[in-house]
């Protein structure tokens, strides 16, 4: 069983709300097909093993990387969510508070226009994330952030 992971970049980027007393994660999608099929993918993944890891970098950037870890998954297909470019001044300094003290959820959305915030769809149901990480990217040398360096790698 291979342990490697599909890493799938090609989203939009991420929209941020609020869902009662914790953050959602939207990961958005302007192929509402390829929305479909990750949504389809992660709607299975285990709360216990998805990781949801965000990169700060330098020049008020950061990543996103989530996964689910494949040495545990039942999953014959491993999926991984990365993008990279973001910037930090564009909603995440607000959220990183609010984040830091409780993991936020994850979502798959489509947009027919991605500025156009009424196009939005919520494609995936509400998936919870046990363990969540606020990493600086000097960390990724680190053994235990194997998965995101190589998602990093891949840029």
């Amino acid at each position: 069983m291979s342990f490697e992971i599909d890493w799938r970049k090609n989203f939009y980027g991420i929209s941020w709300a609020h869902e009662k007393d914790r953050i959602v994660v939207s990961i958005v999608f302007e192929d509402k097909d390829e929305a479909l099929e990750i949504s389809k993918n992660i709607e299975n993944w285990s709360e216990k093993f998805t990781r949801l890891t965000i990169i700060e970098k330098e020049e008020d950037e950061f990543a996103i990387c989530c996964y689910q870890d494949p040495q545990v998954s039942k999953s014959d297909k491993h999926i991984g969510l990365f993008r990279t470019g973001m910037r930090q001044s564009s909603g995440y300094n607000q959220v990183k508070p609010i984040i830091e003290e409780k993991a936020p959820l994850l979502q798959i959305a489509y947009a027919a226009d991605a500025i156009d915030i009424t196009t939005y769809e919520e494609i995936s149901k509400l998936i919870p994330i046990r363990k969540f990480r606020i990493i600086n990217e000097k960390e990724l040398k680190k053994q235990e952030y194997y998965y995101e360096k190589m998602s990093n790698l891949e840029n």
